[in-house]
């Protein structure tokens, strides 16, 4: 279990670098075009129609990392009123939905891919952050399914 732990860490890093590289590029490149724009009146198409797909890796590996620190959206207010024993079903019932859904649509999103590649050459290998996206959200739901059954098994054998 330690290991698929420091997998996460890594991998967080990974993302972390990707993400800093990312938005720098993003930043450079948009002002780049708008000074030409502004200076020569010219403007780079390519920037323009990239600038989109940056933003959507962007939002889609800062969800990753979110996830990882339990920092998503939740709806858990009535969570609050019920036992640890409830709470960590609950956990463990969230992280096995959200693997499923992660799990089917990272296999649809290969699909995706593949049909982008064949409609658009090249340019459509850009959709490949959703197959990376899925993988890594079902990683770490699955992460959280075996942390958070390890701590009941665990209380289980304190007892």
């Amino acid at each position: 279990m330690q290991w698929l732990t420091k997998l996460d860490d890594r991998l967080e890093l990974l993302e972390k670098a990707l993400i800093v590289f990312l938005f720098s590029s993003l930043i450079l490149l948009i002002s780049f075009n708008i000074l030409t724009r502004n200076l020569f009146n010219y403007s780079f198409q390519r920037i323009l129609e990239a600038a989109p797909g940056t933003v959507l890796w962007l939002a889609l590996f800062g969800s990753t990392l979110a996830l990882k620190h339990n920092r998503h959206i939740k709806l858990e207010i009535f969570l609050r009123y019920v036992n640890r024993r409830a709470r960590r079903f609950a956990c463990i019932l969230r992280g096995v939905i959200g693997l499923s859904i992660m799990g089917v649509l990272f296999v649809a999103s290969i699909e995706f891919v593949k049909n982008e590649v064949e409609i658009f050459g090249p340019g459509g290998w850009v959709s490949i952050v959703f197959p990376l996206f899925f993988a890594l959200a079902s990683f770490r739901f699955a992460l959280q399914v075996f942390t958070f059954s390890r701590s009941v098994d665990d209380r289980k054998e304190t007892r």
